[in-house]
C-alpha cells in the first residue's frame, strides 16, 4: 500500500473512531498507536472500544475500502490500533 493510500486509510479510520466515540475524541486525537481496546482486561490506557466497536470498524473498512472481512477473521491484535490495521489491511 502506498503512503497516500496509507494516510487516507488513517484518516478514514480516525473519523470511524470519533463516530463511535459519539465526537468524544475528534479524529485529529485519536493517536495511531493507542489501545484501541483494553485487550488484556487489565485496565491499561485505551480508548474504551468493545468488541462491537471492533465489528463496526471492519464493516465500515469493508464498505469503505471494498474488502471481505469475515467476522471470524477479525483478531483483535490486528485491530488493537490504528497502526496495527493499517499493517493488517497491507497484509491484504
Amino acid at each position: 500500500m502506498n503512503t497516500t493510500r496509507d494516510s487516507e486509510i488513517r484518516v478514514f479510520l480516525k473519523q470511524e473512531i470519533s463516530r463511535l466515540k459519539e465526537g468524544a475524541l475528534l479524529p485529529a486525537d485519536v493517536p495511531d498507536n493507542m489501545l484501541l481496546f483494553d485487550l488484556n482486561q487489565d485496565g491499561s490506557e485505551n480508548l474504551g472500544l468493545d468488541s462491537l466497536d471492533a465489528l463496526e470498524i471492519a464493516m465500515a473498512i469493508e464498505r469503505q475500502l471494498d474488502i471481505s472481512m469475515p467476522s471470524q477473521d477479525i483478531n483483535f491484535e490486528d485491530f488493537a490500533t490504528v497502526d496495527r490495521i493499517v499493517a493488517y489491511l497491507c497484509r491484504r
